[in-house]
């Protein structure tokens, strides 16, 4: 997993607290090492291969007795269920990007309610996300925020967001996205005086 520093997540806490100051929606940073642990790939595909060494075996013309095939079945799968279990890196790879943006948007979704966001006392808290091994991003905002805003305008910060994912400067995205939610969000849901802090202000590792 990307290793944060303490400077960086001092950077991403003050970023937090300077935007909160703006506005009085809440931000929460959120870093996932995987969404998913996809233990269903390496399975699905030891499953695929060992089937098919009985086909392989007739195409190649050789005769082997129904319980010793059977037995390399067995192995087989045993043997590529291990390998790719224990090589998250490899297996990653043989999962459709479909899936595994699906699976990251579903995690961030649930960390949104996870985290609490979804009770903030003005109901303006926003996520910001990434899952590592996915190489994915989202910002999740509450209620009324994007009817407020517009999407062209969360669409430009998830940009800007997933443009420094993908050079590795995942500390600074998350710094440039809070600063460019909290200046959005200034006008149209102004800092409460009264307002309490009511969800953490760091970087939450998960």
């Amino acid at each position: 997993m990307t290793r944060f520093s303490t400077a960086d997540k001092a950077r991403i806490t003050a970023a937090i607290h300077a935007a909160e100051k703006e506005t009085s929606g809440e931000f929460v940073a959120v870093v996932a090492r995987a969404s998913d642990h996809y233990v269903f790939v390496p399975l699905l595909w030891a499953a695929m291969i060992a089937l098919l060494l009985p086909g392989a075996a007739s195409v190649s013309g050789l005769h082997v007795h129904w319980m010793l095939l059977y037995q390399l079945q067995l192995a087989s799968f045993i043997v590529l269920a291990t390998v790719l279990l224990f090589a998250p890196g490899l297996h990653l790879k043989l999962v459709p990007a479909r899936v595994k943006h699906e699976r990251a948007s579903r995690f961030a979704k649930a960390q949104f309610y996870q985290q609490g966001i979804h009770v903030t006392r003005h109901h303006c808290g926003v996520l910001l996300f990434v899952s590592l091994a996915e190489r994915y991003v989202e910002i999740v905002a509450d209620r009324g925020i994007h009817e407020k805003l517009g999407e062209a305008h969360w669409q430009a910060i998830i940009e800007l967001f997933v443009s420094r994912v993908r050079q590795g400067r995942i500390a600074d995205g998350f710094v440039e996205a809070i600063n460019a939610c909290g200046k959005a969000m200034a006008e149209h849901f102004p800092p409460d005086p009264d307002q309490s802090n009511e969800l953490s202000d760091g970087l939450i590792e998960v």
